[in-house]
């Protein structure tokens, strides 16, 4: 994304609304992202005076140095392309600095999103933490997306989990349950750590501590989950499978970034090694399906820990690309 020239096409409209010309050029920028029309509509509601969000896990002050140093080396001025010849110039005043700096926010690893009810973070490649208004705290996973209400904390405890994964820590409040939304799957607690993961394939849930009932959304179908249990929810589905792991699991190694293996089949390695590094693993040579890795691997790349399972194990491993073969 350009930031510059978001910031000059939306501000370009808000400046003057009537012109056909900054009405186009916003429609194409909106069309060509879905998140590009929420961060319109909150560029929006600032340049009418609304206070820019504030989130609790954003470094406030250090974006705003980073937008001094931005705008030390930008002109105070900024021009609009030439119509008949003649061209406009618009000086920067303080709606540009909220515009910009909300530019900025948009860009980070937390972005603001919602319209409407909802406050909404996103995170790319890396993980990140929130602090959500009544004390309870989110992990995120890379590439995760979640939504909480404005009036959070108030009248409601709703978090909705649009893609990918996070680990939810919840303050225990007996008067407000914590209603956590994932596609298809609603998931309810009073206060409680569980973790939730919705793909493409469906949801699937897992407690570390308390008890935790999930459910499909308009249907009485539902488990009650307890420490150490897994539920797995598919989409367009109607039965919940459940799955008791043992202590040493590596549902949450994406949150510690530590792979436990306790005399673990190969082929249950194969799949922790395929969701942490996000890999394709075949096991080419079937009879090595049962051989058990018993190794801890603390914050290690693919390649360190496929070079101590391959001494460990005696076995045979070719890794390209995305690409692992054990024979």
């Amino acid at each position: 994304m350009n930031n510059q020239t978001d910031i000059d096409i939306v501000i370009r409209y808000l400046e003057d609304p009537d012109n056909e010309q900054h009405k186009t050029q916003l429609n194409e920028w909106i069309q060509q992202d879905a998140g590009n029309l929420d961060i319109f509509l909150d560029m929006k509601g600032m340049w009418h005076g609304d206070p820019l969000p504030a989130a609790s896990a954003f470094d406030t002050q250090g974006q705003w140095q980073a937008l001094d140093t931005m705008l030390d080396k930008v002109p105070v001025t900024a021009s609009l392309p030439a119509q008949k010849k003649n061209t406009r110039v618009i000086r920067m005043n303080r709606r540009y600095w909220w515009a910009a700096a909300a530019v900025l926010v948009i860009a980070g690893t937390w972005t603001w999103l919602g319209p409407g009810g909802y406050k909404t973070y996103a995170t790319n490649q890396q993980q990140d933490s929130l602090r959500l208004p009544d004390g309870s705290m989110l992990y995120l996973n890379a590439h995760t997306q979640v939504r909480y209400a404005r009036g959070f904390g108030k009248d409601n405890r709703l978090v909705k989990i649009d893609k990918g994964e996070a680990f939810f820590d919840v303050t225990k409040n007996d008067a407000l349950p914590f209603i956590v939304n994932a596609p298809e799957v609603e998931v309810q607690v009073l206060g409680t750590a569980f973790n939730v993961k919705a793909a493409n394939s469906g949801v699937k849930v897992f407690v570390q501590s308390g008890k935790v009932s999930a459910a499909y959304k308009g249907t009485e179908k539902k488990v009650i989950l307890t420490p150490g249990v897994e539920a797995s929810l598919k989409r367009n589905g109607h039965e919940i499978d459940t799955r008791t792991h043992k202590k040493n699991n590596n549902i949450l190694a994406w949150k510690t970034r530590t792979l436990t293996f306790d005399d673990t089949p190969l082929t249950e390695v194969a799949e922790a090694l395929e969701d942490f590094y996000n890999v394709q693993i075949t096991i080419s040579d079937q009879q090595l399906a049962d051989k058990k890795l018993l190794a801890t691997f603390p914050n290690m790349s693919l390649d360190e820990v496929l070079d101590i399972m391959r001494k460990t194990l005696q076995i045979n491993i070719t890794h390209k690309n995305d690409l692992v073969d054990i024979y």
